[in-house]
């Protein structure tokens, strides 16, 4: 028991983000992964596609900075003073990880739907299941795990 609370205690201080941060580094390693796989999984990938895959690398630790440094924070902060935004945070990044499946090969279905699922996580806790934070939460599981079916469906496929 006094482990749950010293945890909230430390979540509380650090605004959520060092837990962001360990969610973030395993989602982003987990995103990269994918890029290189739908990459050169695909026997018919073109030679633009693998020239590519650097920059959206790139563009993978961009966004991820983005989501874990800044938005899933602030997400964690408004659940845990009580605000009604912390649910809207967390409904937010499960939606924009849903429509992220469009471009399922980027990594933002990963990166949005763990932010997602992590806020939603917190608020889980802090309430005791607010529907709003299960449906985020269901959200922001389903979207990185169809984004890795349809990449590996994609590649297997050809």
């Amino acid at each position: 028991m006094s482990k749950i609370v010293e945890e909230r205690q430390h979540v509380s201080q650090d605004g959520g983000r060092a837990r962001s941060a360990r969610v973030g580094g395993v989602m982003t390693i987990l995103a990269m992964a994918l890029v290189v796989y739908g990459t050169y999984g695909d026997s018919q990938a073109s030679d633009s596609q693998k020239s590519g895959m650097p920059a959206v690398l790139v563009g993978v630790v961009v966004v991820a900075a983005i989501v874990f440094g800044l938005l899933a924070p602030a997400g964690i902060r408004a659940v845990e003073a009580g605000r009604s935004t912390g649910t809207r945070w967390a409904v937010g990044l499960g939606i924009a990880s849903v429509v992220s499946l469009v471009a399922f090969w980027s990594g933002l279905p990963l990166l949005l739907g763990g932010a997602a699922a992590l806020v939603a996580r917190v608020g889980r806790e802090q309430t005791g299941g607010s529907k709003g934070f299960s449906w985020a939460w269901g959200l922001g599981l389903f979207a990185p795990i169809a984004a890795i079916v349809v990449t590996i469906l994609g590649n297997t496929l050809h």
